[in-house]
């Protein structure tokens, strides 16, 4: 059973379980690569995007441990941090930390609030809010809260799309889901990138 919640506490064996659930997601022929970053040192290339997050992407309450690094190239380069949690003995996957190159540009940072509308820079604000399927799957992307059964969070909105040499970073959280009654784990990739094609083509 790989439901995203895990008997012990080792990283590589924890990151071994979570390449499946990701391999799954995206119908990878293949392992896709990752590596295992203590507490300390996770989330240090998404902290300079967004600034000190940390209580937001361990959800504020639970006990992090590591963080699962993964670095995708196909069907579309993205990278996933997928946040590991004390649970007894045990662990649970809390928040995932997904980003993305954008093809195209944009004039200043935009994100999306909990009123379900961007803010930010005026023109990309505007484009994304004129396109409601988009701003829908953003926020169905974007949750506040959710997780995995027997291990729910509650987490601030953030999905944010900032300038980047060449294009733009789209940066967006959210959590794992319970699927096949609790027997199997969703990390939502599929969704990310479908959700980062429908921003791209709105831009």
């Amino acid at each position: 059973m790989n439901n995203g919640a895990y008997m012990g506490q080792d990283g590589q064996t924890i990151g071994t379980k979570l390449q499946e659930l990701l391999g799954k997601d995206l119908g990878a022929g293949g392992p896709i690569p990752f590596t295992v970053e203590t507490e300390g040192t996770a989330t240090v290339s998404l902290r300079s995007v967004l600034g000190d997050l940390a209580t937001t992407f361990f959800g504020g309450r639970p006990t992090p441990l590591f963080a699962v690094h993964f670095e995708v190239s196909q069907p579309r380069a993205f990278q996933l941090e997928a946040h590991m949690h004390q649970q007894g003995m045990g662990c649970a996957t809390g928040s995932l930390a997904y980003s993305a190159k954008l093809g195209k540009k944009v004039g200043g940072a935009v994100r999306l609030g909990d009123d379900g509308k961007f803010s930010g820079d005026a023109e990309t604000a505007g484009k994304l809010n004129g396109k409601k399927e988009v701003v829908k799957k953003c926020e169905a992307f974007a949750v506040k809260q959710g997780g995995i059964a027997g291990f729910e969070l509650k987490i601030p909105r953030t999905l944010q799309i900032l300038p980047a040499e060449g294009g733009a970073k789209l940066v967006a959280v959210t959590l794992p889901k319970s699927k096949s009654m609790g027997f199997s784990a969703t990390l939502g990739a599929k969704e990310f990138l479908e959700m980062v094609a429908a921003v791209e083509g709105a831009l």
